[in-house]
């Protein structure tokens, strides 16, 4: 096999594990508002609808706060240890939570299911993991284009995921079909990913970085990231941004349930929507242009469409304002997560690839939990204020980044001058 056939298989494989997992993940964010708003399979019958809501927050908050020991942790072993062996190791781990997952909802034991969540969370470094091997394969023209595909496979991964999970959590569909039955599904999945990850995934790391690591470091890392003279101000708009998009994100299917009274199915028929105009906007628009736009463009002139749509969200009141405001959502994201992810690889050294890929996962894990253990709480008080807050706090960090490069660009004409 030649170089460049090696590096297509690899970034084939990459695109693979990014795709999986999040397919995972958007299959879990359909099946929950259901499953616990609506049904007494793991909650009482006796809880409150505020309680129930409270409780979501705090049982989709455990799988990001795993992400951020996880994320920043399994990315820096993977400077040290090499890809492939960590690879293998959090697939495994994500293995084994999805197989908890299922057996708790199946046996009705909550506590399991928050331990099965926490653990997934924990290995939901792989994502980090496998963006850094992207950047192993890629150069500077390369690299933004390789991080749109990787975003093309999460788009991808929102039209199968929600499908799945409503068709597989649905007893009209199979008799013995609920709740569990997707877990057990993605297991399956996991298995045959972690067994061809152990046995064709070749090593892309070609320096290993040998460093001290930490186990409660990720805590350390953001601190580190936000107070960075080079990356802290490209870290806080990153983490003020992935606030408001996973406040939105998160409570979404519940608004949607609440407010238009959608089924299991309707409310996957939405994610799908976004899932397939994501995917298809990356891999026809964003993955050919991007090596003519500087990731810093891309993100000045999405930011406020990001935001606006996101607050008009709360305001619709019919479906076909809903999916029209969704589809300009989806739209300015393509050029959004792409390009800030980008704008802070660049700002970073080849070595450092790993950490910094599991520093913006790990921040995107910390204001996650935040957000929703804050927003199960709002929801329970009124659920479009998740959606409005969730569009303010994007709308506060496309401002912030704009002065951010207003001052980098001042500088260096300063410097250019001098």
């Amino acid at each position: 096999m030649s170089v460049n056939e090696s590096k297509k298989w690899t970034l084939f494989f990459l695109i693979t594990v990014i795709f999986i997992d999040f397919m995972g993940m958007a299959t879990v964010v359909v099946i929950f508002p259901k499953l616990l708003l609506e049904s007494n399979f793991i909650f009482s019958v006796a809880m409150s609808d505020s309680q129930r809501l409270w409780w979501m927050g705090v049982l989709l908050a455990i799988y990001p706060f795993g992400q951020i020991v996880g994320a920043s942790v399994f990315g820096k072993l993977s400077d040290y240890y090499g890809r492939k062996k960590l690879l293998v190791s959090t697939l495994l781990g994500t293995l084994v939570g999805f197989i908890l997952s299922g057996f708790a909802i199946e046996m009705s034991l909550p506590i399991v299911l928050f331990a099965s969540r926490l653990l997934a969370g924990l290995c939901a470094g792989n994502v980090a993991i496998a963006q850094a091997s992207l950047s192993d394969i890629s150069n500077e023209k390369t690299k933004t284009k390789y991080i749109a595909l990787g975003q093309t496979a999460m788009g991808s991964a929102y039209i199968v995921g929600p499908i799945l999970g409503a068709i597989l959590s649905e007893s009209t569909t199979v008799s013995w079909f609920n709740s569990a039955t997707p877990f057990w599904f993605f297991s399956l999945l996991l298995a045959l990913l972690t067994l061809a990850t152990a046995s064709l995934y070749k090593e892309t790391l070609v320096q290993p970085k040998r460093e001290k690591i930490v186990l409660l470091g990720g805590l350390k890392q953001i601190y580190s990231a936000l107070t960075d003279s080079r990356l802290g101000g490209a870290f806080l708009v990153w983490l003020i941004f992935v606030s408001g998009w996973w406040l939105f994100e998160s409570f979404m299917p519940a608004f949607l349930l609440q407010n238009f009274h959608f089924s299991t199915v309707q409310i996957g028929n939405v994610l799908s929507f976004n899932g397939a105009l994501y995917a298809g906007f990356q891999f026809l628009v964003v993955q050919r242009v991007a090596q003519y736009i500087k990731p810093e463009s891309m993100i000045k002139y999405s930011g406020c469409f990001v935001a606006f749509s996101i607050i008009s969200l709360a305001y619709v009141g019919s479906t076909l304002e809903l999916y029209m405001a969704m589809s300009v959502f989806v739209m300015s994201m393509g050029f959004m997560i792409p390009g800030l992810i980008s704008y802070i690889s660049s700002q970073a050294s080849d070595n450092e690839q790993g950490q910094v890929m599991g520093m913006v996962n790990s921040i995107q894990a910390v204001s996650t939990v935040i957000v929703m253990m804050l927003g199960g709480y709002l929801n329970a008080i009124n659920n479009g204020i998740t959606i409005l807050g969730g569009g303010l706090l994007v709308l506060f960090s496309w401002l912030l980044f704009i002065g951010l490069v207003g001052k980098k660009t001042q500088r260096s004409v300063y410097a250019a001058d001098a």
